[in-house]
């Protein structure tokens, strides 16, 4: 079930004391999908770390946010995280849900939350790493500029090369070959050495008439975990890619690995409704109705689903234990 946002009415109609703070020279501007971040508290700098009234976060980031007054407690959620913040208290406590289970670490912060002209102030900073947000600083032009999923923006998807402008312009629908094509490009290409794998598997020997570039596609993304040997098998690169394709690509890219094996769970869902709740639960589609899984998707929601997906911060596991991360961050990574 998606999470319910909470009132914030309590946290802003809070009143306390006044935190001294240091408020001279606070020209700085926060900007989210390029929107500058307006709000009736006044964004602070202290120990050069941006402070932000946590009704922003709510406003601007769209994330979950609950006040505990008596215990002055801010709660902070998003997909697969939870951050707990005390205000003068510089460790929070932050939650991952991984395999069904809530795992609860120690969060050190820069700057303690606290409580200035009644408003209540947390560090933009610690929200940032907490949830993977996508932050820059413009030290020039004193701005914070952060990147998140915006409906109808396909720009970072153009930006890491994930699409073209050309693309926007091609057919209604997108054939299942270029939807893996498109996919592909999320990751890097394993050792040449690898894609001799094709030929030890008997089941392939059907498909052996298809030219190498698709075999070296195929056998690239089930290194990924997003295609297991029977999906190989029986796809059928040609036709027009459907909605349940779609999204169980999508959800096996936002999955997460057990403890200590690289295989993800979600690629052993198998049944449409499954496949859909965990869509659903994703916020990448509005309904788990399954009567469209069949049907083609069309190539915009495709790219509007790619887009979805770059941003959703999920859960990953093994040997060094787990970590929270999105695709945005993988691919910053890769071109750094």
């Amino acid at each position: 079930m998606k999470k319910k946002i909470i009132s914030l009415l309590s946290a802003l109609a809070l009143t306390a004391q006044i935190v001294p703070c240091a408020l001279a020279d606070n020209d700085v501007k926060v900007y989210v999908n390029d929107t500058e971040m307006v709000t009736d508290a006044p964004i602070i700098i202290e120990n050069d770390r941006t402070l932000v009234p946590v009704r922003a976060i709510l406003e601007y980031l769209d994330y979950n946010v609950d006040w505990d007054g008596d215990a002055q407690k801010v709660t902070i959620a998003k997909d697969e995280t939870t951050l707990h913040l005390t205000i003068g208290d510089t460790q929070a406590t932050r939650d991952i849900i991984y395999n069904g289970n809530t795992h609860s670490y120690k969060n050190p912060l820069e700057v303690a939350p606290q409580i200035i002209n009644d408003s209540t102030y947390i560090p933009l900073s610690d929200v940032a790493n907490a949830f993977r947000l996508n932050i820059t600083w413009d030290s020039d032009n004193r701005e914070v500029h952060i990147t998140q999923y915006k409906k109808g923006d396909l720009t970072p998807l153009i930006e890491f090369g994930i699409i073209s402008d050309d693309d926007l312009n091609k057919g209604e629908y997108i054939t299942t070959q270029e939807a893996l094509n498109t996919i592909q490009k999320f990751y890097t290409m394993p050792s040449e050495s690898y894609f001799n794998r094709w030929y030890s598997y008997d089941k392939f020997e059907s498909l052996n008439n298809i030219d190498d570039s698709s075999k070296k596609l195929l056998i690239h993304l089930h290194s990924r975990n997003l295609l297991t040997f029977d999906d190989i098998a029986e796809l059928k690169l040609e036709d027009n890619l459907t909605n349940l394709q779609a999204l169980t690509y999508a959800i096996r890219m936002t999955g997460s690995t057990y403890d200590c094996s690289s295989q993800i769970k979600e690629i052993r869902l198998s049944e449409p409704s499954d496949i859909y709740s965990t869509a659903y639960e994703r916020s990448f589609i509005d309904t788990e109705d399954t009567a469209n899984a069949q049907s083609p998707i069309s190539r915009a929601d495709f790219y509007e689903l790619l887009n979805k997906i770059l941003f959703f911060n999920y859960s990953r596991g093994g040997g060094a234990g787990i970590y929270t991360t999105s695709l945005y961050e993988t691919l910053q990574k890769q071109i750094s």
